[in-house]
């Protein structure tokens, strides 16, 4: 479910469109010269709050569908959607009745409650339940298929570090640089001398991370704290702990991004 930090943001949207209404109800009163009653208006609004707990229960009966779309999925869905919608309005209808028995003098009618609600928002909820579970769900697999691209990459390579082979996280990683016949690794703790090319730490290394910004150098975007232009379309980056390293334009396409 969609978040603001911790807070869900569901019940934010329908307490803010419950207001809302309220409001709208009061500005149609002042200008057809009608009657307003707030504790009314508010108890039929109250329809506005009921989205919150079937919004979680629509997500969790959608959620198992497969993703993949056809005819039986779609009608499946539709007919969530309709369940879900009904048993809304329905139970809004009884909620609205209840209250009306506690503090109205006459109470309001089930059956006229419930007629009035299921003209006027039948639609809303409907597509409401058709699009937003389904959106949700889309959401939740493309986030989940970012992260198992994502996590194909290693978070430790190994490395030799004069006769013996050490782990290094790869998140330590500040940049890597040729000195031909090898790689030069620099972590924020030490320098290792690797035995490996630059082109083969782009294939072992997230590329969304890992930038190749020189013929002889890949440097964590992470790291870099400020870009100063050499006026000729290249730049020098510093790293957090004072390195200088040259950004070539011939390399341009995979750095561009820090320049926004």
């Amino acid at each position: 479910m969609p978040i603001i930090g911790k807070t869900p943001l569901y019940p934010i949207i329908f307490i803010i469109v419950f207001f809302l209404a309220i409001f709208q109800d009061y500005i149609y009163s002042q200008l057809q010269h009608t009657g307003f009653y707030i504790s009314e208006s508010a108890l039929y609004n109250t329809f506005w709050m009921f989205f919150i707990p079937f919004t979680f229960f629509a997500n969790r009966l959608i959620k198992p569908l497969p993703l993949h779309t056809n005819w039986s999925r779609f009608f499946l869905a539709l007919g969530i959607a309709t369940a879900i919608s009904l048993l809304h309005i329905l139970l809004f209808t009884s909620f609205f009745v209840l209250i009306s028995y506690l503090i109205y003098t006459p109470p309001h009618g089930f059956i006229t409650i419930f007629k009035t609600a299921l003209s006027n928002q039948l639609y809303i909820v409907l597509l409401f339940y058709i699009i937003v579970p389904n959106f949700h769900r889309f959401t939740l697999f493309t986030s989940q298929l970012n992260q198992t691209e994502t996590s194909k990459y290693p978070s430790k390579i190994m490395v030799k570090h004069h006769s013996k082979i050490t782990t290094v996280e790869t998140s330590s990683i500040q940049m890597i640089a040729t000195d031909r016949p090898y790689s030069k690794v620099y972590t924020t703790q030490q320098k290792y001398l690797v035995d490996k090319t630059l082109k083969e730490f782009q294939k072992e290394l997230d590329p969304a991370i890992f930038r190749r910004v020189h013929r002889s150098a890949i440097v964590n975007e992470t790291y870099i704290t400020e870009l100063k232009s050499r006026k000729n379309g290249d730049y020098d980056a510093i790293l957090k702990d004072g390195k200088s390293i040259r950004f070539s334009r011939h390399f341009r396409q995979y750095w561009e991004h820090l320049l926004q």
